[in-house]
């Protein structure tokens, strides 16, 4: 299945790839013995590299969230001794007591941390805040850290790179930072990500706050839970808004994943959601109030099986 030409008309727009790679793009709240997302995942890995690297660079409660994310990718045929933690975290777990993950905040630019990276089959980045994976993986100039340029090469060698929540929410050029969905359409739209600190992603009454995902889909920007949590309107907004020759929007439910072969630009849907896709390209937009006319917009089902 091509989605638009798997959504071409954004990336077309964008630098040409040559990256023959996967992103794999899943909306939150992955059920463990969700088969049809982990085995698009596991499947995607090029021959020869069996190794998961997890980055829970987002995460405030790593002492939960690794453990679990390495029982589920064991529970689908990956070895435990065959996935691998990248220890770069921006804030400490509470819950661990004789750990102090905030020490991992230089993971990015350790060599030791970097070389769990070399033969990565699937680079997983897990939830929590999205903000806390910019910090930690772009540098105080907006260049890459030495842990995303090698990401970035394992992506073109043909690797995975997927994430989940707030790690859907950075694989895309643009980034939704938070903005809570009833006043996504009429309050003013900032591009200070401090006005994010504090509040929860979406909580009420916080105005749309966008800012640069980590690009390694140009031209895209990812919006997570996203029927659940009735995003359309902060979507639409973000759209609207973006300073881009191009853009394009992508939904995406809870328990789905969107798979993006970049090498063969085909992408599809898996899981048990929808995709919601948004593209203005070939109409006019206006941030103010999102006026937006002759907009492309459709939902697609996802493949269970």
């Amino acid at each position: 299945m091509r989605l638009w030409g798997a959504l071409c008309l954004g990336l077309m727009a964008a630098p040409a790839l040559a990256d023959p790679g996967t992103v794999v793009v899943v909306g939150g709240a992955l059920l463990d013995d969700n088969a049809t997302v982990y085995r698009a995942m596991i499947d995607a890995m090029p021959k020869g590299t069996g190794n998961v690297v997890i980055i829970p660079a987002a995460s405030g409660i790593i002492g939960r969230s690794v453990p679990r994310a390495t029982q589920a990718f064991v529970a689908h045929g990956i070895a435990p001794s065959r996935i691998r933690t990248a220890h770069v975290a921006m804030v400490d777990d509470p819950d661990t007591a004789d750990l102090d993950e905030s020490r991992w905040a230089s993971g990015a630019s350790d060599s030791n941390e970097i070389a769990k990276l070399a033969d990565a089959g699937l680079i997983w980045f897990l939830g929590g805040d999205q903000l806390r994976i910019i910090a930690a993986l772009l540098n105080p100039d907006g260049s890459d850290s030495p842990m995303l340029a090698t990401i970035r090469k394992r992506l073109e060698d043909g690797a995975v790179v997927g994430g989940t929540s707030a790690g859907a929410a950075v694989m895309g050029e643009h980034m939704i930072a938070c903005g809570s969905p009833d006043v996504a359409l009429t309050a003013p739209v900032s591009r200070d990500l401090q006005g994010c600190e504090g509040k929860e992603e979406d909580a009420g009454q916080v105005p749309l706050v966008l800012g640069r995902g980590l690009g390694f889909l140009p031209g895209i920007v990812f919006d997570q839970h996203f029927s659940e949590r009735g995003r359309l309107p902060r979507l639409v907004r973000a759209v609207a808004c973006i300073e881009a020759q191009a853009v394009t929007g992508v939904g995406v439910d809870e328990d789905t994943g969107f798979v993006f072969d970049i090498g063969h630009e085909t992408g599809h849907p898996v899981g048990s959601g929808t995709i919601t896709v948004i593209d203005p390209s070939e109409g006019h937009r206006s941030c103010d109030r999102a006026v937006m006319e002759n907009v492309r917009f459709a939902r697609f089902p996802a493949m269970k099986d």
